[in-house]
């Protein structure tokens, strides 16, 4: 099996893995580089151009900087991801194909291509031409995302490709128990976001939604701006505000999108022995239909009753209507829950308009979607008869060597570079 790494050897993002074997390809992840990154246009044979009868993708999960790029590539070309992952990014580029624009015109082309995708669920294996593919739920900040078992039977070849993955999210736990599982492995080809960034331990999800607790009964007006795809966050802070007493308010976009997690029965089922009001569901914003030069949420007077009783948690995006309802809070306190980048003037993904909402009385209360160097340690350590590790998705592969070697059989590529992988 060869294993070329067309693009991530050396930068975070925009990742595009190779696995061919007698002419067969498979691809892992076709994603949009991150901001302030040098951009490459790649042209890959049997991805972007060439003979396509034999090749196909797998997208670990939702994130721009891995499956970005899918509408760029041709409709004969198989696509595979897992089945509620698929339907949370659909439901995203249906949103964002509103948008005027280039951007709105992009959305709409990933929306269609990702209508062609094949879905899987966990642990269900596939074939494609030699490939036995394994798909394993990993812990991460987007919902149900995976790695993926790539085995050539007849060569009793196996590599573990993790996509992204952490240890300190809702299914930590039993991730780290699904990987002391898997049968020996040769080669792990695996992320290294946090090489650099992360010289403790993450604080698990646990501990943010009991700090949002702690915040949520000391301050009555509450809002949360956090990353509407950000499942496992947003249900923290949903339970958090449940514990507090305090009302729960979204839009209808960051309710469609929950829902494609847990439906209507489940949140009834779950919640309401723990709130009195709305049947233990968050209460919708919709927009005011009288209100079309200056779009505002509708919010009745005995709901605003309600909210000056009990207290709330605005689950808040960057947009008008949200900026015009904070307006309306005479005491809101602010937090922010994602990357403090999207406000750094400094960073190529500020984004102006969000930073002036937020503005600077906030509290920061976040935590990463990467592994730390504990949790990879702890995956080397759990996986049986590896013979190399890969580091992708890393834009400092030469700490990653640091770290890990001798101890660990760590091999760097570069970009465009191939590992020949023989079968035993």
């Amino acid at each position: 099996m060869n294993i070329t790494i067309h693009r991530g050897t050396d930068q975070i993002g925009g990742c595009v893995t190779e696995y061919e074997y007698n002419g067969w390809r498979l691809f892992v992840d076709y994603g949009e580089q991150l901001p302030g990154t040098p951009k490459t246009t790649l042209r890959i044979d049997g991805l972007t151009y060439g003979d396509l009868s034999k090749s196909a993708l797998l997208i670990t999960h939702y994130h721009g900087d891995h499956i970005g790029n899918i509408s760029d590539i041709a409709t004969d070309i198989p696509v595979y991801m897992g089945y509620t992952g698929c339907e949370i990014y659909r439901k995203l580029q249906r949103r964002l194909s509103r948008i005027r624009g280039e951007e709105g015109k992009k959305a709409q082309k990933a929306y269609n291509r990702s209508g062609l995708i094949n879905t899987f669920i966990e642990d269900e294996e596939f074939k494609f031409g030699p490939f036995l593919i394994h798909p394993v739920k990993m812990d991460h900040s987007a919902y149900d995302a995976y790695g993926f078992v790539i085995s050539v039977v007849e060569e009793d070849i196996r590599v573990f490709h993790t996509g992204d993955f952490r240890a300190h999210g809702s299914i930590g736990k039993e991730f780290l128990r699904t990987i002391s599982m898997l049968p020996p492995i040769d080669t792990i080809v695996c992320e290294a976001t946090n090489i650099e960034r992360s010289q403790h331990d993450a604080n698990p999800e646990w501990k943010i939604e009991q700090q949002f607790k702690a915040l949520f009964k000391k301050n009555k007006f509450n809002s949360v701006f956090v990353s509407s795809t950000n499942i496992d966050r947003l249900f923290g802070i949903y339970r958090a505000a449940a514990d507090a007493g305090r009302i729960v308010f979204m839009d209808e976009y960051q309710y469609d999108i929950l829902n494609s997690v847990i439906g209507e029965n489940d949140w009834l089922s779950k919640e309401s022995h723990k709130r009195e009001f709305n049947k233990g569901l968050p209460f919708v914003l919709k927009l005011d239909k009288f209100s079309r030069d200056t779009p505002k949420f509708f919010i009745p007077d005995k709901l605003w009753q309600l909210i000056k009783w009990k207290g709330c948690v605005l689950i808040a995006r960057q947009s008008v209507q949200f900026e015009s309802l904070i307006e309306s809070f005479k005491y809101l306190k602010k937090y922010l829950s994602q990357w403090r980048g999207y406000i750094d003037p400094d960073s190529p993904a500020y984004n102006p308009a969000l930073a002036r909402l937020l503005g600077s009385d906030y509290k920061y209360v976040h935590t990463s979607g990467h592994a730390d160097i504990h949790t990879l340690e702890t995956l080397f350590e759990k996986i049986n008869g590896v013979t190399k590790i890969i580091p992708i998705h890393t834009d400092n592969p030469t700490k990653f060597m640091e770290v890990f070697s001798p101890k660990w059989p760590v091999l760097l590529l570069k970009d465009g570079e191939t590992y020949t992988l023989s079968g035993k």
